[in-house]
């Protein structure tokens, strides 16, 4: 709750922290989650893949089924980030985010640890850099958050009557434009969500450009190292690229099974054997 000037008066709600500590996940164990996801892929991947012909391929019935199943954890995953943008807790949504992404990572990782030599094996490679901005996050990434939040900067200055000028006709356009997109929405606090996407995309794309152009004129990454104002654009563009990848290499095991095999017979359960 913020008390705005003439609030003086209003008091703000007491915080329950036990409540909160109750519905947050600790650092520690997030590293153990993804830890012992990590290792159990692994320990799965040479148990199977020390199986016979056709139990220990990564197309045989154990490990196709294994890739199917998590495959489908790590798109309930990239779907469970959306959660809060619709009006769900937001540390509910990021437990399940946490757990359905280890436990399909240690599926898919026992699916495709035997192939590190080909085209599928970059989808795991996006994983392990989904995985590890994931963790820094919240572990040296938040230490380093408060540290630079914590500083007294000069960029905290106001600007120069031109650059004032220039961002009060950047709030003013931001304004008309929300009011358009949600009647009821505070410039102040309104982040888009799937629902502006949909009812308006072109008037939601200009308010987040107007948006970034207000980050840079306010020069609110100064602060931050090249990591700290990255990461989360880089961990998004690359859980898209592995969504995207994802999808392309069903489509291509289970449609065009005839070019996944490399001028073989397709050993594993498909739809057809097309080839390019």
């Amino acid at each position: 709750m913020t008390v705005r000037p003439g609030e003086a008066g209003t008091i703000a709600p007491k915080i329950d922290a036990s409540k909160i500590a109750a519905t947050d996940l600790p650092n520690a164990r997030l590293v153990a989650v993804v830890t012992l996801a990590l290792a159990g892929g692994l320990f799965l991947a040479l148990i199977v893949h020390a199986l016979p012909a056709p139990w220990g391929l990564p197309g045989g019935p154990i490990l196709q089924g294994a890739a199917a199943l998590g495959a489908l954890l790590l798109l309930l995953a990239f779907a469970a980030v959306f959660a809060k943008r619709l009006g769900r807790p937001g540390k509910r949504a990021f437990h399940s985010h946490v757990w359905l992404a280890s436990v399909g990572t240690a599926l898919v990782l026992a699916h495709g640890a035997g192939g590190l030599d080909r085209p599928p094996a970059l989808l795991l490679a996006l994983l392990a850099l989904l995985i590890g901005l994931g963790v820094w996050s919240r572990t040296a990434g938040a230490r380093a958050m408060a540290g630079t939040f914590g500083q007294k900067r000069a960029g905290f200055r106001p600007p120069d009557p031109a650059t004032r000028e220039r961002l009060q006709a950047i709030l003013r356009e931001k304004q008309a434009l929300l009011a358009r997109i949600d009647p009821e929405g505070d410039e102040r606090l309104f982040a888009p969500t799937p629902r502006h996407w949909r009812s308006a995309p072109l008037k939601t794309l200009r308010y987040q450009w107007l948006a970034e152009r207000e980050r840079t004129l306010t020069d609110a990454r100064a602060a931050l190292s090249p990591l700290q104002a990255r990461w989360r654009l880089v961990h998004h563009l690359a859980g898209l690229a592995f969504v995207g990848g994802l999808v392309a290499h069903v489509v291509i095991v289970m449609v065009f099974a005839g070019y996944a095999a490399h001028d073989g017979a397709p050993y594993w359960l498909h739809f057809s054997a097309l080839d390019f």
